[in-house]
This record gives C-alpha cells, structure tokens and sequence, in this order.
C-alpha cells in the first residue's frame, strides 16, 4: 500500500525537476555573451576618467580609453581569477565581447604575452596571469566555439 505512494512521490519530483531543468535551459540559450557579462558584474561601456593626477609621461600619453580602462578597476588579482578580471588582462573591451571567439581571444593572449614575455623583461607572474585569463576565457560561457 505504501510502495505504490512512494514511487508515485519520486516520480512526481523526477518530473518536477526535469521540467525547472528544461525551462532554465531554455531561458540559458536566450542568453547573449553581453547579457552574460552584465550578470557576472562586468563593466561593458567605458566610464569617463576623472582621475587625472598622475604626472608621469607615460601615463598623459594613454589613450582616454586606456585610461578610463585604468580607473575601473581597483587593482591587485583575486585568489581565483573570474572571467571580468580575465577580460581587463588580455583587453577585451565591451564591444568585443559580443564577438568573443577563439581567434580573438589568441590574438588578445598574444598581445599581451609579446609586451610581458619574460624573454623580453616582463614578469613570469603576469605572464602567468596573462596565460591563467586565456584559460579561464577559452572554458567560459562568453566564448562563441
């Protein structure tokens, strides 16, 4: 008497839990790499630079761009690298995130490993995190395959 109940119950969460499952998946593919990066908290349109005390040369020579670039984001790395982050090291503004593919992304990891390459008086550590960003974009959602 109680077997039939209790299958009857596992069916019914199977079903209700298959049905959540396709319905987030149907929302999920609706989903464009802009929509993505605006729900992971990243910045997609430049903000305008109201920071302008630095004095060194190489810094007034910056583009407005590079600059506002600059002034978005706080500094240091984080423990585990997230996908915003990994887009402020390789370059990858917001116009080109809509268009994320794979030859973008290898040429913006290039870019970046030919001005830090060790070889060349950069730092093994950024070339590190240059290489970190390139992997945590190439498995991110954001990437048109």
């Amino acid at each position: 008497m109680v077997l039939p109940i209790v299958i009857g119950l596992g069916v019914s969460a199977v079903a209700l839990t298959v049905r959540s499952g396709l319905r987030a998946w149907q929302i999920y593919k609706r989903l464009t790499p802009l929509m993505i990066a605006k729900l992971n908290g990243v910045r997609v349109s430049p903000t305008p630079s109201s920071f302008e005390k630095h004095s060194s040369s190489r810094y007034r020579d910056l583009s407005p761009q590079l600059k506002a670039q600059l002034h978005q984001y706080g500094g240091g790395f984080s423990t585990k690298m997230t996908e915003s982050e990994a887009l402020l090291i390789l370059g990858i503004v917001g116009r080109e995130i809509e268009s994320l593919d794979v030859p973008l992304l290898k040429s913006k990891h290039r870019r970046a490993m030919v001005q830090n390459h060790p070889d060349r008086g950069g730092s093994p550590f950024l070339a590190m995190k240059i290489n970190e960003a390139r992997d945590v974009l190439s498995h991110s959602i954001m990437l048109k395959k």
